[in-house]
């Protein structure tokens, strides 16, 4: 149980990492914009991605469960 702990909270850090980059990377891309908000939108877009991301992980998860479905 305690490797499982590790690994997730791993996997978060990553994704945290993920985040900050992608943020950075929009502050620099949207340069219309400040960069406080051009960042934060990055972030929101990151945000966006994931879900979309971890929702069709979650279904494909389940179907696998579940084949008569």
């Amino acid at each position: 149980m305690g490797r499982t702990i590790w690994k997730y909270i791993g996997i978060g850090i990553l994704v945290d990492l993920g985040a900050m980059f992608f943020a950075e990377l929009a502050g620099d891309f949207f340069n219309g914009m400040s960069w406080g908000d051009a960042a934060v939108l990055g972030g929101i877009l990151y945000l966006c991605i994931l879900i979309v991301v971890c929702t069709g992980v979650l279904l494909h998860h389940m179907d696998k469960n579940h084949p008569e479905r």
